[in-house]
């Protein structure tokens, strides 16, 4: 089993960085084509790249398992809400997502903190779990709509409620302390909420990219090498 793990292609954590920014980049752009509600974006977006997330921080036995089954739980709450089978509330369905995604953005920066020689490749794993956050808090801003509506203010384009791009959206800006102020949080709960998430994002790149792109730049790393 550890001859076949070792096998994983390489750079593993760029992998999982470009799938992100994938979902960045198509989010809108399923949104326009097929209209899908927030349970069938979080049964489509929410599964596959945490997974190979995990995979990519080396994760195997129990952790890779608590993953694979939050997603499968995820998966099928998702479906039950698609097709309407037994009526599971929504707010099931995100929230065990929401569950599934902060786990494995855990289990990420361990992975990546725990990697002693700094590479390029771990840089990536560290901007990867960066964006993992705004993917979390997207979902996470997402149950909150579906427990107390209209806790965000804001419109898509064309004055359509808020959907899952337009919360990915917020969630980044916030993160970013960027803050435009087109989407903004109106209930008390949604304001912690992004205080918190600009609270991270801050400790984020200050701490763990400035300690990680320092230890590269490090001279001494490549005498080590």
């Amino acid at each position: 089993m550890s001859r076949l793990g070792s096998k994983i292609p390489r750079p593993r954590f760029v992998l999982v960085l470009i799938g992100l920014m994938l979902i960045l980049l198509l989010a809108p752009t399923l949104e326009h084509v097929v209209r899908p509600g927030m349970s069938r974006m979080l049964g489509f977006v929410g599964l596959i790249i945490p997974i190979l997330a995990v995979s990519a921080a080396g994760d195997s036995g129990r952790p890779r398992r608590i993953a694979v089954g939050l997603a499968g739980l995820c998966l099928l709450a998702s479906a039950d809400s698609i097709a309407r089978f037994s009526q599971l509330p929504p707010q099931l369905s995100i929230g065990l997502c929401v569950i599934f995604l902060a786990y494995t953005t855990v289990r990420l920066l361990v992975g990546v903190v725990r990697i002693h020689k700094v590479t390029i490749d771990v840089i990536a794993g560290a901007l990867a779990s960066y964006m993992m956050v705004g993917l979390t808090w997207a979902f996470a801003y997402g149950l909150l709509e579906t427990m107390r509506p209209g806790s965000i203010h804001g419109l898509s384009e064309g004055n359509a409620p808020l959907g899952f791009p337009a919360l990915l959206y917020f969630s980044y800006i916030t993160l970013l302390s960027i803050g435009f102020g087109d989407i903004t949080p109106l209930s008390s709960t949604a304001r912690m909420m992004t205080v918190f998430e600009g609270l991270l994002g801050m400790a984020f790149t200050t701490i763990i990219l400035a300690v990680l792109v320092a230890a590269y730049l490090n001279p001494r790393n490549d005498a080590n090498a």
